[in-house]
């Protein structure tokens, strides 16, 4: 038995129907380098099952406490079923891009089973019609929920799935066959959690003291650093404290809208070479910008105060690479919706990033992280659920998420077949019904969109400004 970390259980108690807290992986397949040029569903199962004990996640699910008063536990599943959780579908003809946009923004918006291994897999074929992608191509959709994995555990998810030849042979079998564990008894919980609430003190003193003797350390720099941050937030023209309020910041729905544009890495590296200091993901928030820009200018809805981003980032140590769960922290960003010339909208966002990589520090995110989590479970929660209570009509922290989750810079291959696109989806949660991940593979950068339909209910045109927003800056770059 293994507890979730208390940054697990937030995304597990965040969860509702209109706000499934789940993440997914769209990949697309060549079938040509497969012996035969098909792949069989059959083979897919066998695949996976092959390599299910590369990545115990596969076959774990929850466990609450009595009354949910700690940390949920994974324990085996003595239920699992490979079957349940691989599914086969396939596209009506012709098979194009709005079609399979249109079925994984469906899969996206369906809650996890949670009393199973909050996984599921959906093998989808029929794909003829999809610009750049070769006939007769498959697509799986990977969904987790996100008290299993962030962005960067994906992409470890993704090695254990993949060979790096067409003709790779199959992982070597575990040393002796998979036995679920047996699944704790209602005493044995109960009495964890008796067990941890009178260690709760202990733990708790351990994280808190080493912290407080570290935050004397810069007591003396506090009132100035405070007093300038009021001064610079309060002076003419520094514009609110809070982002303005969209479309994409009201209640959400269950309805979920998708699509994705993929690029040349390549072309994003021009672009990034003619501001100083730029960094592909610099460039990813300058086209979200101006994508934002041409999307609600068209709809007579730019605001004259620039929007912000909510920038998730992974603070895993290499230690904890393959550890599974989350290990983010965040930051908000402006995405510079004001500035018309996208040159000069990258280097605003710049100018703010790079002063944020010079004064951040990844183990004091980590020291506030374990600090939160000293808090009582059961408050954590009462807080989680309060918020989720509020009606988003208060202003708005953000209006959109952006993710960015590096791949594999070389091809790579699942049961033979040549993975050639990968994009993703996002939870959307916060009163930020926009989600925008920017994935790179093999010289290649996906930006994926995910929204609530009633915020974005012409996701085709919004997926048009994203291409014109690059096509600007591509331009802009010479």
């Amino acid at each position: 038995m293994e507890q979730l970390s208390w940054t697990d259980d937030m995304m597990l108690r965040a969860e509702k129907p209109e706000t499934p807290m789940q993440i997914q992986m769209l990949l697309i397949y060549d079938q040509s380098t497969v012996p035969g040029g098909r792949v069989t569903f059959k083979r897919i199962l066998g695949e996976i099952d092959a390599r299910l004990h590369l990545a115990p996640t596969f076959r774990r699910r929850l466990t609450e406490l009595p009354g949910g008063l700690h940390m949920p536990y994974w324990v085996d599943d003595p239920n699992f079923d490979l079957e349940y959780h691989v599914r086969h579908i396939a596209l009506p003809q012709p098979g194009d891009w709005r079609q399979l946009c249109i079925q994984i923004a469906r899969i996206h918006g369906r809650q996890l089973d949670l009393r199973r291994p909050p996984w599921e897999m959906t093998v989808i074929e029929g794909l003829n019609s999809i610009p750049g992608v070769p006939k007769g191509s498959f697509a799986i959709s990977l969904k987790l929920h996100h008290c299993v994995v962030d962005g960067m555990e994906s992409v470890e998810l993704m090695a254990a799935m993949h060979d790096l030849a067409p003709d790779s042979a199959r992982p070597a079998p575990p040393d002796k066959p998979w036995e679920p564990g047996a699944l704790p008894s209602t005493a044995d919980l109960v009495v964890r959690t008796a067990l941890n609430g009178a260690l709760h003190p202990l733990r708790a003193g351990k994280v808190v003291i080493p912290s407080a003797f570290g935050a004397l350390r810069h007591v003396a720099a506090l009132p100035g650093k405070i007093a300038g941050g009021v001064a610079a937030a309060l002076a003419p023209g520094a514009g609110s404290l809070f982002a303005p309020n969209t479309r994409f910041n009201g209640a959400a729905t269950p309805h979920r809208v998708f699509d994705a544009r993929f690029h040349d890495l390549d072309d994003f590296k021009r672009i990034k070479a003619c501001v100083p200091d730029a960094t592909i993901n610099d460039v990813a928030l300058a086209y979200v910008g101006g994508a934002l820009r041409h999307y609600l200018d068209g709809h007579g809805e730019l605001p004259d105060e620039t929007l912000i981003a909510a920038c998730p980032m992974s603070i895993r140590s290499d230690s904890e690479s393959g550890s599974g769960g989350n290990r983010l922290f965040g930051r908000v960003q402006a995405l510079g919706t004001t500035i018309c010339d996208p040159l000069e909208r990258l280097a605003a966002i710049v100018a703010e990033t790079s002063a944020f990589r010079d004064t951040s520090d990844t183990s004091s995110s980590s020291r506030l992280m374990e600090l939160v989590g000293t808090v009582p479970t059961t408050l954590l929660g009462l807080t989680v659920k309060a918020a989720s209570a509020v009606p988003f009509s208060g202003p708005a922290i953000a209006n959109t998420t952006v993710s960015n989750v590096p791949g594999p810079t070389e091809p790579i291959f699942f049961a033979g077949a040549r993975l050639v696109r990968v994009t993703g989806l996002g939870p959307l949660i916060g009163g930020m019904n926009l989600f925008h991940i920017v994935a790179s593979y093999n010289g290649t950068v996906s930006i994926g969109v995910t929204a609530d339909r009633s915020a974005l209910p012409d996701p085709g045109h919004y997926a048009d400004c994203m291409q014109s927003a690059f096509k600007e800056m591509l331009s802009a770059a010479g």
